[in-house]
């Protein structure tokens, strides 16, 4: 119950974001290793192989620095939590036009086609029963969708059987 109210209280904050966000130049990379390293007991415990591709110039976002390492958070935590034991996970980062496109991809049964639309939507779960054994509450996703939009960013998904891609873009 304690952690559904904190994701509620974050979801609150992300639906506030626009109005407060304290941008400064961030090297998204940068930020995409700390969560990583973070993680790497979660991704160690379940065998889980993750890689890292950044693109080989410096990507520079303006940004507010805690409210994407929150999503940023959000995602990586998604990719060790359905990711199967074995699994894959790779974190790309690759210049598109005038913005920057982050990718979370992981190995996996996928989401459902039915399902996909949904997926940013507060409280939607593809399986609600695998979410349970998580510990998800269909929260972390939406709260993703708000915070990259309130940069003015998009987000998207695509899954097919084997393979989960949650992606999302911010002006450079």
């Amino acid at each position: 119950l304690v952690h559904l109210v904190d994701n509620l209280q974050q979801l609150a904050r992300a639906d506030a974001a626009r109005a407060y966000l304290k941008r400064e130049e961030i090297v998204i990379s940068d930020l995409i290793t700390q969560i990583v390293a973070l993680h790497m007991p979660n991704f160690h415990k379940k065998q889980i192989t993750i890689e890292t591709r950044f693109s080989s110039r410096e990507l520079l976002v303006k940004a507010d620095r805690d409210k994407l390492l929150q999503a940023l958070q959000n995602l990586t935590e998604n990719c060790w939590k359905y990711t199967p034991v074995g699994g894959e996970v790779t974190i790309s980062s690759t210049p598109v036009s005038k913005a920057i496109r982050i990718d979370f991809v992981n190995s996996g049964p996928g989401i459902p086609d039915q399902d996909l639309p949904f997926i940013f939507e507060r409280f939607f779960t593809a399986d609600p029963s695998r979410s349970r054994d998580a510990g998800g509450a269909g929260i972390g996703l939406a709260i993703v969708k708000q915070l990259i939009e309130a940069h003015g960013g998009k987000i998207g998904a695509e899954s097919s059987p084997g393979e989960t891609r949650i992606w999302f873009e911010l002006t450079a």
